[in-house]
């Protein structure tokens, strides 16, 4: 007879009546493993925000996704011109202009080239035939990572940089890893690939932003050009290229198309024929008969000047004369040829200083010598005053015959030709013009205060 015996029931242990997790697929999170959330992005953006310059703030939002993503390094690389070159390495490491890391960078330039998010290993379920990931698989080789992955930054379709994110397995055997080492050895999971790409939108505004903000105005304008450079070579810019080429075609025949040119110059108004009535001797005026504005007609007498001196000088020459006469017929009584010689001499000596005499006092009165009107010269005010031979004392112009001459700056005067119309404009009536036709171009220097001109 057999027995059966039954197994002795053991113990119970808590921990050991869980149920066992389902194992883990390749290329995705466990559940004990916190995935960064919003706030961590808004995060990062702060941390960008609170430095003082963009490449601070690029440095301060590397570090902290380094640390929030348990990366062994991150790194932005930027678009400079038309180069994407590495700018920012995490833990505050900054790079000079120019400066890259080979294997890095062409990683950067694989994803930015492709426009799409690149990962080495890819995660559970990608199709390797859908990118080319030949440097981020060199890179992975070169640095030993365990996991790689390079989002691009963009905003509106334009790649503006890249960051790519390191992570590498714990190389020390002896020395025991947490479980957050542990799962950060293994790479990138899909989640994490789907936050990277929500933070990169979330940034790359930001970042765009404020490296604008901060170029000087040359860097921004040579930056706006190289812009439309690019667009204007997409096939699919067809508007903005005819928009461009019209924008050219208007400006160019702008240029080429003359324009009125408008010279303003000063003007002052003359007789076509002047004539200056100027004082005959030295002299006092006396009378003033007429004044700027008159008409006048010929041998009208426009003014006289005093004539005492000269009349008090004929009456001395026709005394002296006189006794001249006196003393040749005395001599030509008594038969003294030589006397009587001598006396007609002197009598003739004296008539013609009376005739002399007599010529100046008939010039003393200044006679239009034609019709005209008087244009300049008002001589009321001085009536009384002394004046010189030769100062001009009135202006007279023939009837209606009247010209304009025109004080034209020397920079402007190769601008002017014969034939050209003019318009004058009166400062007694300044609502109304009047049409010139310019006759003569003249050079002229004159003195001014501030030199020859």
């Amino acid at each position: 007879m057999s027995t059966i015996v039954a197994p002795r029931p053991q113990p119970t242990d808590p921990e050991s009546a869980k149920p066992m997790a389902p194992p883990q697929a390749p290329g995705e999170m466990p559940p004990e493993v916190r995935l960064p959330d919003d706030r961590a992005a808004v995060a990062c953006l702060q941390a960008f925000l609170g430095e003082k310059d963009w490449t601070s703030g690029a440095a301060a939002f590397a570090t902290l996704l380094n640390q929030q993503m348990q990366c062994h390094r991150v790194s932005l690389g930027w678009v400079s011109g038309q180069t994407l070159r590495l700018r920012v390495l995490s833990d505050g490491v900054l790079l000079e202009e120019g400066v890259a890391l080979t294997e890095l960078h062409q990683a950067m330039l694989e994803a930015a080239h492709q426009q799409k998010t690149l990962s080495w290993p890819l995660p559970q379920g990608a199709d390797p035939t859908g990118a080319i990931t030949m440097a981020h698989q060199t890179l992975c080789r070169v640095q030993g990572l365990s996991g790689l992955v390079t989002v691009p930054l963009a905003q509106d379709g334009v790649i503006l940089g890249a960051m790519t994110l390191e992570r590498t397995a714990p190389v020390d055997a002896l020395r025991p890893i947490s479980f957050g080492q542990a799962q950060a050895s293994k790479g990138f999971a899909k989640q994490e690939l789907a936050w990277l790409v929500h933070l990169a939108e979330l940034m790359a505004p930001a970042l765009s932003l404020r490296y604008r903000l901060e170029q000087p105005w040359y860097e921004r304008g040579r930056g706006w050009v190289e812009s439309l450079r690019v667009r204007l070579a997409d096939p699919r810019e067809r508007p903005l290229r005819w928009s461009v080429l019209a924008f050219f075609g208007i400006v160019s025949f702008g240029i080429g198309l003359p324009l009125p040119y408008q010279v303003t110059a000063t003007a002052r108004l003359e007789g076509a024929v002047q004539r200056v009535m100027s004082a005959p001797q030295d002299g006092f005026l006396r009378e003033a008969h007429v004044h700027a504005g008159d008409v006048v007609k010929a041998g009208q007498v426009l003014a006289q000047l005093s004539d005492d001196e000269l009349q008090s000088a004929l009456r001395a020459r026709t005394a002296e004369a006189a006794q001249h006469e006196n003393a040749f017929a005395e001599a030509f009584a008594r038969g003294d040829r030589a006397q009587a010689v001598i006396a007609q001499s002197k009598l003739s000596e004296a008539k013609a200083q009376m005739a002399l005499i007599s010529q100046q006092i008939a010039r003393l009165k200044i006679v239009s010598p034609f019709d005209g009107v008087v244009i300049a010269g008002d001589l009321r005010q001085q009536l009384g005053a002394p004046v010189k031979r030769g100062d001009n004392l009135l202006t007279l112009a023939p009837g209606l015959d009247w010209r304009v001459v025109l004080d034209i700056d020397e920079s402007d005067i190769a601008s002017l030709n014969k034939g050209q119309m003019a318009r004058l404009r009166l400062a007694a009536m300044p609502d109304q013009t009047i049409g010139l036709m310019l006759n003569r171009v003249t050079p002229v220097a004159r003195s001014t205060p501030n030199g020859v001109r």
